[in-house]
């Protein structure tokens, strides 16, 4: 993996996207390959524009086989411009089909349609209602309405394993009349992994809306261990009772921290150190008690 910026954005791009365009290339139709790629580009700083208008932080742009992924430094997303979000990349290749085929209409340039189609399928692909794509995002927001976060996350997530395994068993079956269907195969792969891998989110997505209890216990705030303290301490009141479970940048469960174990580790590691650092001073100072009883 290699990585660069580009307006004002950190870009990561797995080798596995290389593998991609040389399958696209080797089909014969490099116009085709060109444009995937450089509208590709276009559709996730599609996303970023939309969520930097929307008030929320990019953190960076992955590029894998299956394509381009949008991280933002926000763990919570309002439902809304969670939508706005998902649906800017797809729009943007749509509108960006029909001014070309207006031009194409007009002019006649035949590699205008290589170009239109990679746009088209561009959009149509990352509609699809599968997680990672943006479809399969849209989906869990629609679920969410009716069934909660959780079961809409379950259920997304056990359609897109299915489609995952109909999707490698399909390109197995095509190699048989070209060898280039392996694609199919690998792509299958990237969408199980990248389910897998998101997996992990759901805790930290859902235990959002924990810290919103006001029945008397302990109201939970679930932060992420690169977080500086003074970003969501200087938020609320002291002394309410507090506990901050930490997770990592996925929502792997990192630790636990009360109110007064963190007021603690402001003192010695300062307001500006992260939650990562406290909890590390925290493991630190049982660690010295346990060896000197």
């Amino acid at each position: 993996m290699f990585s660069f910026n580009i307006f004002h954005t950190k870009v990561e791009v797995h080798y596995s996207f290389f593998l991609l365009l040389l399958i696209v290339v080797f089909s014969g139709n490099y116009i085709f390959a060109a444009a995937s790629v450089l509208f590709s580009f276009f559709h996730e700083f599609a996303h970023k524009r939309v969520a930097v208008i929307l008030g929320y932080v990019p953190e960076k742009i992955s590029y894998g086989l299956f394509g381009g992924v949008l991280h933002l430094r926000d763990g919570f997303i309002q439902p809304l411009d969670e939508l706005l979000i998902h649906l800017s990349g797809p729009l943007f290749n749509i509108f960006t089909a029909f001014m070309l085929y207006g031009i194409y209409l007009n002019y006649y340039y035949p590699w205008l349609e290589s170009v239109i189609l990679a746009n088209v399928i561009l959009a149509l692909f990352n509609l699809m209602p599968f997680y990672p794509l943006d479809g399969g995002k849209i989906t869990d927001l629609y679920l969410a309405m009716f069934l909660g976060y959780g079961r809409s996350q379950k259920i997304s997530r056990l359609f897109s394993l299915v489609f995952s395994v109909f999707l490698f068993l399909l390109g197995l079956y095509l190699i048989q009349y070209s060898l280039m269907n392996v694609f199919l195969c690998a792509l299958a792969v990237n969408l199980y992994i990248a389910r897998k891998q998101d997996n992990s989110f759901i805790f930290y997505k859902i235990t959002r809306n924990i810290e919103e209890e006001k029945d008397g216990s302990p109201q939970i705030m679930v932060c992420k261990e690169d977080t500086k303290v003074i970003k969501v301490i200087e938020r609320y009141k002291p002394m309410q009772n507090r506990m901050f479970t930490i997770v990592s940048d996925k929502g792997k469960y990192r630790g636990q921290l009360t109110e007064n174990e963190l007021l603690e580790g402001i003192y010695h590691c300062g307001i500006h150190a992260s939650f990562k650092k406290i909890l590390y001073y925290k493991k630190n100072k049982k660690r010295e008690m346990e060896h000197y009883l």
